[in-house]
This record gives structure tokens, C-alpha cells and sequence, in this order.
């Protein structure tokens, strides 16, 4: 086969390698995408709630006034492109654990940082909802059908002959000064968006991964019937009338692909403490992501190779974080741009 000379080898095709990939392919990049589909990967099982206020103080997440436009503007981008659409805008409903919630919330409502994610709260709302606390209303999140996503682009790449559907094979890379080759690909840089598999890359040995299994239940309801997202330490996302999405967990001492007797019974608990209505589970699905113990994700060049880079670490915030530091990684590699020192990978060292 005839060597083949592209600019950026990106290994894994995630939502972070997807964005990423998409990013580059605007500019006119030539790329190549290795990736071998994986049903359980945590993009391809995860629900995809943003929720801009999160914790039991109702804290805003990290950097949020930053990444919830730019995450909204390129995904609208790319479902105009890929003619398909993955993004719904709407609020969640939070219902309080006690009147020290009710509190928390008015004290935060009146904080300026917090008037366009903090709306009313409610004493009472669908029929068979438990809410003797009442319900607050968290504006500005949304939620996304990651795999609709991640099977569109998919076909975009492989239509467009920039997908290898394989396992990246660390031994056969070789490496100079200019760059990389891989089999018959020449390429000048290489990105590693493998999510929770960077456990097994030796080139960021020294990047104290932690994976989580993630897991969630799909039920129907006869009694349940909302379009609304409901919180309580876990999420009523609604799907189809009368089927919802309900999770998820975080389980970190067993990275089997199924979910557990355990977490069925936590899950289902969590349902019946937010509503009083039936539950027949019909599908359940787990996933293992990769974490980070500080919470950020971690985005940067490779200390001994100045072509190689990671994007990961996104933990169970993928959705919100994977556009915005595909971009600043993309602008730091091509401009110099600085990255936040708080995603930097050589903070572990």
C-alpha cells in the first residue's frame, strides 16, 4: 500500500476524538480517524444531561459561562452539517431533598453569577412526582443523544474514507523528529482521544487515569407521564412518551460492561424516592469512563515527543467540555495558544 501523508492521526472517535475531528475537517485538515466501535464505550451509552448547577450546594460546574455557548454554537454546527439532529434545550427540574435546598436556592438566586441558570422553584408539578420540598427550575441546560451523534459522524468519516476501524497497535508506531508513521499512514501530529483505554497507553504512563462504570436503566411507566428532566441524585431523562432514561451510577471497583443486582436495586430506589409512579425496566447499559480524581480533564502535549497530544479526562462531563478543549487544543498546536495549567498533563509528574 502507498504511503499515505495527512497532518493529524487521531486515535479514538469518542465525542472528544468526534469534535476534534470535526474542528479540523472545517479548516481544511487532512486527518485520519483510528477507531474500532465499542457499543459500551462511555460515549456511546451515556445519557448526555448538561446541568449547569450540580452538588448539594447547587454550585455552577466548572467554567460553565464558558463552555455551555461554545458547546451549544459547534453542536448546532455540526447537526446542520450531518443533517440529523442530537441537541435538546431545556430546563431541569431539581427536586429538593429539604427545606435547607429551598434555602441554598434563594440565597444562590440572588448571587448576579447565577440569574441565567437559577429560575423559580415550585411546590408541585406532574402528577405522581414526589416533591413535599418543591421543585427548583435549572435554566440553560440541555441534553444530547450522544450516540446519534457519534453513528453520524461516524459515517461522515467513513463515506469520506478518513476512518480505520481497528485497535490502535502501540508497537507499530514509529517516531522521529518530524512526526509520526503508522502502518502506511505518515503524519505530522498524533492525538490520543481514547477515553477510558488511555489506561493502556504507554506513552502517558505517568497520567493517574481512575475509570468509573457509569450506569443507567431505560424504564417505562404507564403512570409516569412528562416530557420534564428530573434531579434527585439522579436523572428522569424522557425519551418516547412513557420511557425514560434513568441514571447514572458511579461504580469504581468493577469495569465489567454489565450493569449490577446492585446498581439495579440503587437506581430503581432513586426513581421511587422522585416519583410514586410503576417502572418495568426494558434495556440497562453501562459504560467505564475515564476520570480524573481532580476533576479536570487533561489536554496537552506529550513532554518527550512535541507532535504527540492527549484530549481526555472528561469524566462524566464529555458533552459540555470535549468542543471547548478540542479547540484550545487544536489552536495551541497550531498557534501556540496557551491551555489552562489546570488541564495540563504534566501536572502529575
Amino acid at each position: 500500500m502507498m504511503e499515505e501523508e495527512i497532518e493529524y492521526l487521531i486515535v479514538g472517535q469518542g465525542i472528544a476524538g468526534t469534535m476534534l475531528s470535526h474542528f479540523l475537517l472545517r479548516q481544511n485538515k487532512k486527518i485520519k480517524v483510528i477507531d474500532l466501535f465499542h457499543p459500551n464505550s462511555s460515549s456511546n451509552i451515556a445519557a448526555g444531561v448538561v446541568n449547569p448547577v450540580t452538588g448539594r450546594r447547587m454550585a455552577k460546574s466548572w467554567m460553565i459561562d464558558e463552555l455551555l455557548p461554545f458547546a451549544k454554537q459547534a453542536y448546532r454546527e455540526l447537526e446542520k452539517e450531518l443533517k440529523v439532529s442530537f441537541l435538546f434545550e431545556q430546563p431541569i427540574y431539581r427536586i429538593f431533598s429539604s427545606e435547607d435546598d429551598k434555602k441554598i436556592w434563594d440565597k444562590k438566586k440572588q448571587d448576579a453569577e447565577y440569574f441565567e441558570y437559577l429560575g423559580d422553584w415550585l411546590p408541585q408539578t406532574d402528577d405522581h412526582i414526589e416533591s413535599p420540598y418543591g421543585i427548583g427550575i435549572i435554566k440553560n441546560a440541555m441534553w444530547m443523544d450522544v450516540p446519534v451523534l457519534i453513528r453520524a459522524f461516524r459515517e461522515k468519516l467513513l463515506q469520506e474514507n478518513l476512518l480505520l476501524e481497528d485497535s490502535f497497535d502501540y508497537e507499530r508506531l514509529e517516531m522521529d523528529e518530524n512526526g509520526f508513521r503508522y502502518g502506511h499512514l505518515r503524519a505530522k501530529y498524533l492525538v490520543f482521544c481514547e477515553g477510558y483505554k488511555a489506561i493502556y497507553n504507554p506513552f502517558f504512563s505517568s497520567i493517574p487515569f481512575t475509570t468509573a462504570k457509569g450506569e443507567h436503566l431505560v424504564v417505562q411507566s404507564e403512570q409516569l407521564s412528562t416530557g420534564r428532566i428530573y434531579n434527585r441524585n439522579t436523572y428522569i431523562l424522557p425519551k418516547s412518551p412513557g420511557r425514560y432514561t434513568l441514571g447514572s451510577t458511579f461504580v469504581w471497583d468493577d469495569l465489567s460492561e454489565t450493569v449490577s443486582e446492585e446498581s439495579r436495586k440503587e437506581l430503581l430506589a432513586k426513581w421511587h424516592k422522585m416519583t410514586s409512579a410503576d417502572a418495568i425496566i426494558v434495556e440497562e447499559k453501562a459504560g467505564i469512563r475515564p476520570t480524573m480524581k481532580d476533576r479536570r480533564p487533561v489536554v496537552g502535549r506529550h513532554t518527550k515527543w512535541p507532535h504527540m497530544f492527549i484530549l481526555n479526562g472528561m469524566g462524566t462531563k464529555g458533552v459540555s467540555l470535549s468542543p471547548y478543549f478540542s479547540w484550545q487544543l487544536i489552536q495551541y498546536i497550531q498557534s501556540g495558544n496557551p491551555l489552562p495549567e489546570e488541564v495540563n498533563p504534566d501536572r502529575f509528574v
